[in-house]
């Protein structure tokens, strides 16, 4: 048992108690009853247009714009616990709630699964997180796509592949720039596949999806070394 890590975890607990980010109950950051709070979703939308379609497949509208071939999307951006537990995983580096996240995620994939008969996961798909630069990586500590790619994996029995995907600049945060286009160009050519793909499907992991942009270059990345079917696997969508 490494005692010093117990004390040094009872001495943060006591100075920093833990407590839920919606009710302030104490002793977990997300209770189980805000998390029923939290509306999954259970329809579809265009991963470009955001229009209404079948089983998140992209419109024919936006398909030459976009590679991604599905969007999966557990619940919205706006609302303000799903919001202000993405914050503070990124910004305040609590990574211990990307377990809420996870629980989103999986309530959502078990809703399609028993009131639809959708399986996400069927296809034998190769899960991605999408990757940080190596600079913002080492700032944060850990990447949190990485993580709920993990959690995912394990729960459903995927295949993992953490080094399938590099980014190759050290772009702005897209969550610092408001106006579209400006996001599509700062994502723009900053993935790199490391691998042939052969033909696998792979489903992109990240936490929020607001144009598409980044997911959209992560996927002309993997379909340029061969990449089947490109879903994407988001939390949120803003």
């Amino acid at each position: 048992m490494d005692y010093p890590q117990l004390v040094w975890k009872f001495l943060l607990d006591a100075i920093f108690p833990i407590r839920c980010i919606g009710c302030g109950v104490y002793d977990t950051y997300f209770c189980d009853l805000c998390m029923t709070t939290v509306k999954i979703r259970n329809d579809f939308e265009c991963v470009g247009c955001k229009r209404p379609v079948a089983e998140g497949n992209t419109c024919v509208h936006c398909r030459n714009d976009f590679k991604i071939n599905r969007l999966f999307v557990a619940t919205d951006y706006n609302d303000k616990l799903v919001e202000k537990t993405i914050k503070l995983i990124k910004y305040n580096f609590i990574k211990d709630l990307s377990e809420p996240l996870m629980a989103l995620i999986g309530i959502y994939a078990d809703n399609l699964s028993s009131q639809i008969r959708f399986n996400i996961f069927a296809g034998d798909p190769l899960l991605v997180p999408v990757p940080l630069h190596k600079k913002r990586f080492n700032w944060r500590g850990f990447n949190q796509a990485n993580i709920l790619a993990e959690k995912i994996a394990a729960k459903y029995g995927v295949e993992l592949g953490l080094n399938i995907l590099a980014r190759t600049k050290n772009s702005k945060p897209q969550a610092d720039i408001e106006d579209k286009k400006s996001r599509i160009d700062n994502a723009k050519d900053s993935f790199e596949c490391l691998v042939d793909l052969n033909g696998r499907n792979v489903i992109l992991v990240d936490d929020v999806c607001t144009t598409g942009a980044t997911l959209n270059e992560c996927a002309k990345a993997l379909a340029e070394k061969g990449a089947g079917e490109i879903s994407a696997l988001v939390v949120a969508r803003g």
